[in-house]
């Protein structure tokens, strides 16, 4: 329930939203990043209560707990709103005012927007990729930094792009996979949009624009240590062409290891951008 390995991605982004702001790692970014994982782990749990009906549909997420009755529901209610209100409030006494703002609004954003609109319309990407893109600002503002600057702007564009190839990653490797036919066609869904390779293409084309997202990062001179910049740079331009090979790969087990790829790819970025502060 608590979607715990998309949680600490959500809660590293934050810390280096942070770092990136402060121009330094310090205590103040761990707590900061508990609080946003608390948060999500919340938000995370409450998104399983609201689609319990909604994944029994779907063979990838039908063996969750509430779908298979293995946690009461209302124990699943009470739990998602303690984790979302304890993040909340560490946000706001520890960090701040705006960070607790942007945390309110990640969380509707995730559970008010995209959950709801997810099983009417395919415009809940939308929703569902600003909540991704909203951690940096979190520990952007939580530093004491104001909106406008091109760091951060640049940086939730980063995010904002890696998700959609992971989403269409995920697409494609479950491919709808699905325990009652019938009743799925009345859920929104890209394949009725788009073929399998439709699709591949999708993914080619996000992750150009996310790879070329991150070597506009570089050149604002976003991470300092040379090694860490050329580390960086590497990922961005080794990750498009491994998706490309794989994309042009028929055979469906390469699916995951493209998934494991993109993942890889966002968790080096973000070491690279948390330990070239540390480093200063």
């Amino acid at each position: 329930m608590f979607k715990v390995h998309l949680c600490i991605y959500i809660s590293l982004s934050a810390i280096l939203g942070h770092v990136m702001a402060g121009k330094s790692f310090s205590s103040t970014s761990l707590v900061l990043g508990f609080f946003v994982m608390v948060l999500a782990f919340g938000s995370a749990v409450l998104n399983n209560v609201q689609d319990r009906e909604y994944d029994r549909f779907f063979q990838r997420t039908c063996k969750r707990s509430l779908p298979q009755k293995r946690v009461p529901v209302f124990h699943a209610k009470v739990i998602s709103l303690i984790m979302i209100g304890f993040g909340l409030s560490g946000l706001l006494f520890a960090t701040g005012f705006y960070p607790f703002v942007w945390g309110a609004v990640a969380v509707f954003c995730y559970n008010g927007l995209y959950t709801p609109l997810k099983k009417k319309s395919l415009l809940a990407i939308i929703p569902g990729s600003l909540t991704g893109m909203l951690p940096p600002l979190i520990g952007w503002t939580a530093a004491g930094k104001s909106m406008p600057d091109s760091h951060i702007f640049i940086l939730m564009t980063i995010f904002g792009l890696w998700q959609i190839p992971h989403f269409f990653i995920i697409l494609l490797k479950t491919r709808q996979a699905q325990t009652a036919t019938d009743s799925l066609k009345r859920f929104p869904c890209f394949t009725t949009f788009f073929s399998k390779n439709e699709i591949k293409l999708q993914i080619l084309i996000w992750t150009s624009l996310y790879s070329l997202a991150i070597l506009l990062f570089l050149m604002n001179g976003s991470i300092k240590n040379p090694v860490l910049s050329s580390v960086s740079g590497l990922n961005a331009v080794v990750i498009i062409f491994f998706i490309s090979t794989i994309m042009l790969n028929q055979k469906a087990q390469t699916i995951s290891i493209a998934f494991a790829a993109i993942n890889l790819s966002m968790l080096l970025f973000m070491g690279a951008g948390i330990c070239d502060k540390c480093f200063l």
